[in-house]
């Protein structure tokens, strides 16, 4: 093997992450849609909300939202939580 094979063989990535291995992927909480939550951390888009009483991070639709506001979730898509 070269210099240049031996290399190359160093930075490529023979693993493979599948759920045999015990892999999994980000949760879908879709049973977050429609939950009402205060912003703890102010959304420019992005921030923190406390849903049922714990910390999420999430987005809005855009907008700013100040710290204290009340939101609404509206989509979630992977670990994507989007409010409104």
């Amino acid at each position: 093997m070269s210099f240049l094979e031996d290399l190359w063989h160093k930075f490529v990535l023979r693993d493979q992450t599948n759920t045999e291995k015990g892999y999994v992927s980000a949760d879908e909480h879709k049973e977050l849609i429609g939950c009402v939550g205060i912003v703890s951390r102010e959304l420019r888009p992005a921030g923190t909300v406390i849903l049922n009483g714990e910390p999420v991070d999430v987005v809005s639709e855009g907008d700013y939202i100040p710290k204290g506001q009340e939101v609404r979730v509206v989509s979630v898509n992977g670990n994507r939580v989007v409010v409104r």
